[in-house]
């Protein structure tokens, strides 16, 4: 079910990585381009300084980081040990939030292995 649900994403215009992972950094589940290394050092790195920065500047809990450029990344704080990463170039970044918005249930009560 996880692994339709993470191609499903991988159709959202511009997505070409979808990925799950757990509060360490672990891959739960990833689906994408096939030699295609999933970026989760940088998804974790970005994740890890954003969380310091709401806790320093005591801004609140931190729930997506959205990164654009020449390849654009989306970070969704799904529950409790769920962060959903969207990867890729080009696209919308409100289409891949609304995908997200959509496979939440599912991607934040993913059973860990």
């Amino acid at each position: 079910m996880l692994q339709r649900v993470l191609a499903g994403l991988t159709k959202t215009e511009g997505v070409e990585q979808a990925m799950l992972l757990d509060e360490s950094g672990n891959l739960l589940a990833c689906v994408g381009s096939e030699g295609q290394v999933p970026p989760v050092d940088k998804a974790m790195q970005s994740v890890n300084t954003a969380a310091e920065l709401c806790s320093t500047l005591e801004l609140g809990t931190l729930y997506e980081i959205w990164s654009e450029g020449e390849s654009r990344m989306m970070i969704d704080i799904a529950g409790p040990g769920r962060i959903t990463v969207l990867a890729g170039q080009g696209g919308r970044l409100a289409q891949w939030r609304h995908a997200l918005d959509r496979n939440r249930r599912i991607l934040a009560t993913t059973p860990m292995m």
